[in-house]
Parts: C-alpha cells; sequence; structure tokens
C-alpha cells in the first residue's frame, strides 16, 4: 500500500469516526432524557396517577434500548478511533516521521550488548522504533529479541515464508494493530504482572456446597416479601445476610489481592479475544503461521476462554462499588461466587495460557518485519544459504532518509575486508549498512536492497567504543576487550562477523599497526568474516580484499559520493579540514 492509498483511507475513517461520534452523542442524550422521564413518571405514579407507572415502564424500556445502542456506536467510536490511530502511524513512518513513535524499545537495552548499542538497533532513532507494530509488552519484547539473538537457518527461512505471507495481507496486519491499539498501554503491561501471579499464587478452588447459604437467604428473602411464614423467614434472612457480610469481609483482602490484576485488565481482554478471533478464523499457508495459530485453537478454545475470563473480570468490577458490594454479597456471596468461577477457569486454561500469549507475541513481531513492505519501502527478502556467503545489490542503510541514502554494490570474496578512506566519506555507515541488513534477514525480514545473499553467522561489533571511568576502562581497553570477545568467540569454530571501526583508534600508530596485523592473523579463518576499517594506510596494502571511500573537491568545497571502490585509499582530507575550520594556516 502507498502513501495515497492510506491518505484516502485515513479521511474515509475520519469522516465516518466523526459520524458514529455524532449519533452516539445523540443516544447518550436520549439515555439521560429517557432516565429522566422515567423518574417523572414513577414520581406522578405515586403521588398522583398509577397510570404514570405504565408510561414509566415505557420510558424504562426506552432507556434500557439507548444504553443498548449507545454502547454498540461507542464500541464502533473506540474502533474509528483506534483505526485512524493505526493510519496515522503508517502514514508518519512512510513520510519519515517515525522517530517520534514512543515505542524505541530501549527498556530491553543490554549495557553489554554492544551490537544492539554500536548499530542502532534498540533505543531512540533505531531500527526497532522504525518497524515495531507490536502492542503487547510480551509482543515487543519478542521483537527485540529476534533483532539481537542468533538464529539458525531453518529459523529464518520458516520466519521469512510467514513474514512475506503477512506483508502479502495488510488487511489483516492492520485488523490486528487496530484491535491492539484499543488495548489501554498499560494494560498490555499488565497481562506479564498477571502471568507472574498466577506463578507465585495459587487460586484455591470452593466447594458448590457453600452456596447453599445464599439459596437459603434468597428463598427467605421470596418470603418475606410475601409474608410467607412470619415471623421465621425474616429472622432467617436476618441471620443469613449477617453471616454473609462477615464472610466477605473476612476474606476481603485476599479477595482484593486475588481479583485486582484480572480485573485492571477488563476492557483489554474484550479485545485480546477478537484479536485471537482474527487470528483463528483467519486462513494461512506458511507452517509457522499454521503452528502458532494451532496454538489457539487446539484443545481449548483461546477466544472461548478470553471471552469467559473478560466476563468474570467484568463482574470483578462491579463489587468494587461499595454499595454493591455490600447488596451482592449480603444477599449471594458475590466475591466468594467470582471466586469459584475464576478458580474454575484457571483450572482448566491456566496451563495454556502461556502458550496463547506467546503466541500471540510471535505473530506480533512477524508483523513488525512484514510492515516495510506493507509501508511501500524500497525492499526485498533476502536469499538465505547454509554456505558461508554474503553479497548484495544496491544495499541501503535502513535509517538513513531514502531520499539521500546511497546504496552500494559487494561481495566478500575473502575472510577479512579491510576499507579505508578519509574522514565522513561513509566507512563507518557502510558497515552499519551491511550489519543492519544483516539483522533484518536474521529476524526473517526485508532488507533494504535490491538483493541480498547471505548465510547465519554471529554478529560482533566494535565500533562505539567509551571509556568508563567508575570500572577504570579506558576507551582503548575497552576496545582491546571486544577484540578479545571476537578472538575468544572464534576459537568455537562456528561461523561469524565481526565489524571493527577504526582499529585501536585510542593507541599510538606503531601499537595500533602492530595491534591491527595480529587482529587481522587471528580473525581471517575461513568461518569468518570481518570488515576492519582503518585511516592508517599501512594496513591497506596488506594482500587483503581492500576497499575504500574517497571525496572530490569543487569550487574550494569537499564532497562525497559515498561509493564503496576497489583497492586502497589514495585520499586524505584531514589537512583540508584543519584548513576549513582555521587551525591549520593556508
Amino acid at each position: 500500500m502507498n502513501l495515497i492509498d492510506f491518505y484516502k483511507r485515513y479521511d474515509s475513517t475520519q469522516k465516518e469516526s466523526l459520524s458514529i461520534h455524532r449519533i452516539c452523542n445523540l443516544f447518550s442524550l436520549l439515555r439521560f432524557i429517557f432516565f429522566c422521564l422515567t423518574i417523572l413518571f414513577l414520581l406522578l405514579g405515586y403521588f398522583s396517577n398509577n397510570i404514570g407507572y405504565g408510561f414509566a415502564i415505557v420510558c424504562l424500556i426506552a432507556f434500557l434500548c439507548m444504553i443498548f445502542f449507545h454502547s454498540r456506536y461507542k464500541k464502533r467510536d473506540i474502533y474509528a478511533h483506534a483505526l485512524l490511530e493505526t493510519y496515522a502511524k503508517h502514514v508518519k513512518r512512510m513520510e519519515g516521521k517515525w522517530k517520534d513513535f514512543s515505542c524505541t524499545g530501549e527498556e530491553f537495552l543490554d549495557e553489554k550488548d554492544y551490537k544492539s548499542i554500536d548499530l542502532d538497533i534498540l533505543g531512540r532513532n533505531s531500527l526497532y522504533q522504525l518497524i515495531c507494530t507490536a502492542f503487547t509488552q510480551l509482543g515487543k519484547k519478542k521483537l527485540a529479541h529476534l533483532l539481537i539473538e542468533d538464529h539458525t537457518y531453518d529459523e529464518i527461512q520458516q520466519r521469512q515464508q510467514a513474514v512475506k505471507e503477512l506483508a502479502n495481507n495488510p488487511e489483516f496486519v492492520l485488523k490486528l494493530e487496530t484491535l491492539g491499539a484499543m488495548i489501554p498501554s498499560q494494560k498490555a503491561n499488565w497481562i506479564d504482572q498477571w502471568m507472574d501471579y498466577m506463578k507465585t499464587h495459587q487460586v484455591s478452588s470452593l466447594t458448590p456446597f457453600l452456596f447453599v447459604l445464599p439459596v437459603i437467604v434468597c428463598l427467605s428473602l421470596i418470603c418475606v416479601i410475601f409474608h410467607w411464614y412470619m415471623p421465621y423467614s425474616q429472622v432467617v434472612l436476618e441471620i443469613g445476610v449477617v453471616l454473609q457480610l462477615c464472610f466477605a469481609f473476612l476474606r476481603y483482602f485476599q479477595h482484593q489481592e486475588m481479583f485486582q490484576p484480572i480485573a485492571y485488565l477488563s476492557s483489554g481482554l474484550e479485545s485480546y479475544a477478537h484479536i485471537y478471533a482474527q487470528i483463528v478464523n483467519n486462513s494461512f499457508d506458511s507452517s509457522y503461521l499454521k503452528s502458532l495459530q494451532s496454538c489457539l485453537c487446539e484443545k481449548d478454545d483461546a477466544v472461548t476462554a478470553i471471552h469467559r475470563l473478560a466476563n468474570i473480570s467484568q463482574k470483578m468490577i462491579y463489587r468494587q462499588n461499595i454499595f454493591a458490594f455490600i447488596l451482592l454479597n449480603a444477599l449471594g456471596l458475590f466475591d466468594f461466587y467470582i471466586h469459584y468461577q475464576y478458580a474454575k477457569w484457571l483450572k482448566k486454561y491456566q496451563q495454556r495460557i502461556p502458550e496463547w500469549f506467546d503466541a500471540l507475541a510471535e505473530i506480533e513481531a512477524l508483523m513488525s518485519l512484514s510492515i516495510l513492505k506493507i509501508d511501500h519501502f524500497d525492499v526485498v527478502l533476502p536469499e538465505i544459504q547454509e554456505e558461508k556467503v554474503l553479497s548484495f545489490q544496491d544495499l541501503r542503510h535502513p535509517l538513513i532518509d531514502p531520499k539521500q541514502v546511497v546504496g552500494n554494490d559487494f561481495s566478500m570474496q575473502e575472510s577479512l575486508c579491510i576499507i579505508t578512506g578519509s574522514n565522513m566519506s561513509g566507512k563507518t555507515t557502510f558497515m552499519r549498512t551491511i550489519a543492519l541488513n544483516l539483522v533484518l534477514a536474521y529476524a526473517g525480514g526485508y532488507v533494504f536492497g535490491k538483493q541480498m545473499l547471505c548465510s547465519p553467522m554471529h554478529m560482533m561489533t566494535s565500533m562505539r567504543v567509551k571509556d568508563n571511568v567508575e570500572e577504570g576502562i579506558s576507551t582503548f581497553y575497552g576496545e582491546l576487550l571486544r577484540i578479545k570477545d571476537m578472538i575468544d568467540f572464534s576459537k568455537n569454530q562456528k561461523p561469524m562477523i565481526c565489524f571493527i571501526d577504526e582499529i585501536f583508534k585510542g593507541t599510538n600508530s606503531l601499537d595500533r599497526i602492530a595491534g591491527a596485523k595480529a587482529t587481522i592473523e587471528k580473525l581471517s579463518l575461513p568461518y569468518a568474516y570481518v570488515f576492519l576499517t582503518t585511516h592508517d594506510l599501512e594496513l591497506g596494502q596488506l594482500k587483503r580484499q581492500n576497499y575504500h571511500f574517497d571525496e572530490y573537491y569543487q569550487d574550494q568545497h569537499i564532497y562525497f559520493d559515498y561509493r564503496i571502490k576497489k583497492g586502497p585509499s589514495q585520499s586524505s582530507n584531514g589537512q583540508f579540514l584543519l584548513k576549513q575550520v582555521g587551525i591549520l594556516d593556508e
């Protein structure tokens, strides 16, 4: 879908939303009017004429009808607003305004996960912020893990098929996004807390015989109303009411702790049920999506279960009103009735809950990976091979404005590639371009290029190395530790790819060149790929796969084409820049 399509949908939905909102307000006004008329006619019937009761009944029926219709249109109004929000987000992404999105994945950043920091995988202005459409905390976490963890050839192939199918079914993805937007974000986070509560707390089951007392109380109430078996029925009613209120207050705090997590989820649970219904009722072709779908409908149907839980949750909300709490518990041990239903629900479905939410989280992550194609970015599915390989055509940096970004062609022929070139010429950006697109490829998503051929490899980086004063680590020593990690991992003899920017820049040239040569020797392995950038032209003379970036000058200005070229660099722009800012005299 292109930008014009989304604009058209947004405009038509906005008009529909305004119309629904007006109708919703009309039913709200009529509901209030009929409520007032009901009270008025009841008073008229009581103080003046019995015919007022007849009109009161008619107005009461009309009032209940207005509640029903208002509720229906209110749901449509909420859905229309969520759909507008979804369309607006897609428009922003396509217009390059995705950096305004609130979901950055920063909460999943680990200080020791150098790759995520070096490559802007997570955090502000990151790849995660660009593509994330997940709406649950588990879904957001799943997407973060897909982007930073290693994956096997079979896993990548499996997810690729699923992502491709979702990209070809944008209506399904948009529907799920919209339903997800209807779940308040703070309530989406409570799913995790609810599941954690269930792991640490056991909800005890209750015997049905406990509800003999409420039956006796209700029967005695009927007897009192019709003056049967008086005064015995009145005594039984009073004793029963007192006993039931005592039971309710004695267990109040225990029930409050038990009910609070699920009561808070009430409005969100209905949206979850609709989301699961969309997944269950959809027809999938890829084996991976079919397996996720089967998790929701085999043995116990997730849709039915979540609907039942939503009903139980709604009852939990009723008791939050003190007057309702007293009345319902006085007549029917309402808290114990909810406890009984909740325990019964957990006994039947508790073991399946983690599977259901994990399946949904996986689908949310796959949706996020498909969004680049849905939003009409110039992307392609990479070809994944088991043998060691890396080549691409017109590969572009995912986070640079499409109007300004420059694509490059490249094929890795040896284990190590040394890239030289002048300042600001594009060396580091080229490495990040490869690495970020590999991150997308390994997750099973689309890459920014015309073609890409790659194999699964463990990725390691040494780029944004900073000192750590508290731990007494200098920039140079911090880089040494990262290079050591690469060498240590290489001893496992597993496929790996390393990106090293400005190797050992924190020390003198003599030590830098000696250390770089030793690193090259240790990492030039048949199962590894290493990209290394440097300003040291001496390293560029090594008989390795050498490439460079350069600049050109025009009218006393420096320009870059950001195109990678074969061979070591033959130019330097350091003195030109020093003169330009006035540090070096002409």
